[in-house]
């Protein structure tokens, strides 16, 4: 059942992944943390040859498609943050209405093939990801209760608690032309939390951004000469942010954003 599950350390709206015909696995904080911000997750628990990463993916491969377990790292050392955090089975779909009917039952955001897509590229599958309690819900603040409580009773290095998801966070789509791969997404945005100190922007020489007007919305397309470009814009309610992904294909990334975003 495993070789139908897709493993991925962390869903980044910005960062998307192909799926497997049937699920797919996704570790976060919250929403979207960083795996940087999840303690040192690679590092050996003192007294056992068992890394945090194996206990994690040990208690992913125990999961169903919707499922979600939340995890606490009792180790201070490693869990710098102190915080919860989740891995979740979504849902991918071969077959575009499969797709559209689970979309609709877990309140994804809207995304939906266009009717014309442009030529020669066919669908694939789409993806379907689940969304993990907000720091600041009450859910997240008595599953934090919960795990935190047990770890002051006990000795484990990592405790966990399966639980259910009725949402999702974000949408994919992949469509193909050969060898080219056309990747659409849509995710919900997120507030960012907080945090202490200047951000310092991040320089990344080999993106050149270019901002186009697309029926009227403003787009910015990142061509990066070490990856896929990929163009990016939001919603009018400002509430979900549609990136669309590809190698080397401008062109045709346009042309389907012009197909999506309506005049």
């Amino acid at each position: 059942m495993m070789k139908n599950k897709m493993k991925v350390a962390l869903f980044l709206a910005a960062t998307m992944m192909i799926g497997s015909a049937n699920g797919y696995a996704a570790s976060t904080a919250s929403m979207s943390v960083p795996q940087t911000k999840a303690a040192a997750s690679t590092a050996i628990p003192e007294k056992t040859s068992v890394s945090y990463d194996d206990r994690i993916k040990e208690l992913s491969n125990k999961l169903k498609a919707g499922q979600m377990v939340a995890y606490y790292v009792a180790d201070q050392e490693y869990n710098r943050l102190d915080e919860i955090y989740f891995t979740s089975i979504g849902f991918v779909h071969t077959k575009y209405a499969d797709y559209v009917a689970k979309a609709k039952a877990l309140n994804a955001p809207t995304l939906t093939k266009p009717a014309d897509l442009p030529k020669s590229y066919s669908f694939q599958n789409a993806i379907l990801y689940l969304k993990s309690p907000e720091r600041t819900s009450s859910l997240y603040k008595e599953i934090e209760q919960e795990l935190k409580a047990k770890a002051a009773n006990g000795e484990k290095f990592v405790y966990s608690d399966i639980m259910k998801s009725n949402e999702a966070s974000a949408a994919v789509m992949n469509f193909d032309k050969g060898n080219v791969k056309l990747q659409v997404v849509a995710s919900y945005i997120v507030p960012e939390q907080p945090m202490g100190g200047t951000p310092v922007p991040q320089k990344k020489p080999n993106e050149k951004k270019e901002t186009i007007v697309i029926n009227g919305v403003e787009c910015v397309y990142t061509a990066d000469s070490k990856g896929r470009d990929h163009l990016d814009w939001v919603d009018e309610e400002q509430q979900i942010r549609y990136s669309i992904w590809a190698e080397s294909a401008k062109s045709d990334v346009l042309n389907y954003a012009k197909k999506m975003i309506a005049k």
